[in-house]
């Protein structure tokens, strides 16, 4: 008896919505069980999506994809599919109705443009943003929003936001929301402990701060492509393995802005006790260069100072728990870009856990442009691209 699989492909012209093509893929998977791709013509998608179809797959149409950027990070390329939403951490807008976007159980994880909740997810030549802390889309510029202060939301101690965000600008197009005043938590991709066996191929994921998080059980595979942020902006508990990626830095010279590209909290839980999937992130072969005009807005200085207000900036990884496994093997970067430190443990000193002494014992280097010069000495420097488990340092065996 031969086995197959049942697929259906479905296509979306430019100006249509992937949300209505995710509704009928729910519909056949729920009665006949099919795989699913979904063919996307270029073109940008302001759509907040749930991934809740197992098996399913979205590829960019265009003979020539791109996965480029332009006008300081507003627009996209010609050949590109940029899937994209508004809603970050600190502000309430009408169009949420009675969904609260700070915390609990109701929170969408961390205001995710596209939410991963089915096993088996792959994308290719995607791009996934947020664009609250790049610039004001005109559905933003059509929303209103409500005065937290003075809001009815039915807030939990733990929803109701500590600060009180800046009023954000109307004009559609302004970037005057990358400066750090605004930066708050915004996702363009989540992963939940479902999202297992996610393939994500020469895509991009952009925004500034949490861009990308994978929750406990989550496992994700990305391929070349981009990964563009600046505070945290790889984080979770996810098992992730990054293969030969740019690392994008998104940062605009204003003092003291720095970027921290990854914070790990996986193999444990919060009483740290062990989790039954104990890996972390791999991040093999990746290279790291400062965000161009292209890409950003350097709004606070001039060109002429940029660079030099944003050297030696950037970081390879903030824990986020101590017990967080981070693993560099192989990394280069542009001149000047790379903090000689490498590491901070700026999230965990106020936690009960940190040590001094270890504070984040499973943080590795391998083979790393500099030879790991100047890292604290927590950080393992290894001799072999192996782990003292004796994992191997290999970006689809990670996975397993």
């Amino acid at each position: 008896m031969l086995a197959f699989i049942l697929s259906l492909v479905l296509h979306v012209s430019a100006g249509e919505s992937i949300n209505a093509a995710l509704d009928s893929a729910r519909t056949v998977y729920a009665e006949r069980g099919e795989r699913t791709t979904i063919h996307i013509e270029p073109g940008t998608y302001r759509e907040e999506i749930t991934i809740d179809v197992p098996g399913l797959t979205m590829k960019n149409a265009s003979r020539r994809p791109s996965i480029g950027l332009k006008n300081g990070g507003v627009d996209c390329d010609k050949n590109a599919v940029r899937i994209t939403w508004y809603y970050g951490h600190g502000y309430q807008y009408r169009s949420m109705g009675d969904k609260i976007n700070y915390g609990g159980s109701r929170m969408r994880l961390w205001n995710a443009s596209v939410l991963v909740t089915a096993p088996d997810f792959t994308a290719e030549n995607i791009i996934f943003e947020n664009s609250f802390n790049l610039y004001v889309c005109d559905l933003e510029a059509a929303d209103s929003l409500v005065d937290i202060s003075q809001s009815d939301m039915p807030w939990t101690e733990k929803e109701r936001p500590k600060k009180i965000m800046p009023v954000r600008p109307k004009e559609v197009g302004s970037t005057e929301v990358q400066k750090k005043a605004y930066r708050e938590r915004a996702a363009a991709i989540s992963f939940d402990e479902k999202a297992t066996n996610a393939h994500l191929k020469n895509c991009r994921a952009v925004g500034r701060q949490d861009v990308l998080y994978g929750a406990q059980g989550a496992s994700i595979y990305w391929e070349g492509g981009i990964l563009q942020g600046s505070v945290d902006f790889i984080f979770g508990a996810m098992t992730m393995s990054v293969n030969r990626a740019t690392i994008v830095a998104n940062i605009n010279g204003e003092k003291g802005d720095k970027c921290y590209i990854s914070a790990g909290r996986s193999g444990s839980n919060e009483k740290g006790e062990k989790a039954s999937s104990s890996r972390g992130m791999l991040f093999y072969k990746c290279h790291i260069r400062l965000a161009d005009e292209n890409e950003l807005v350097n709004r606070s200085v001039s060109p002429k100072d940029s660079l030099y207000s944003v050297s030696a900036a950037v970081f390879l990884a903030r824990p986020w728990r101590s017990w967080g496994e981070t693993v560099w093997a192989y990394t280069t970067w542009d001149e000047g870009v790379l903090n000689p430190d490498g590491w901070s443990t700026g999230l965990i000193q106020k936690r009960p856990e940190f040590d001094p002494a270890s504070p984040c014992p499973r943080s590795y280097e391998y083979k790393s442009q500099d030879g790991s010069a100047g890292r604290p000495k927590w950080v393992s420097v290894l001799r072999k691209p192996i782990l003292p488990d004796g994992t191997k340092l290999k970006p689809k065996s990670w996975l397993k």
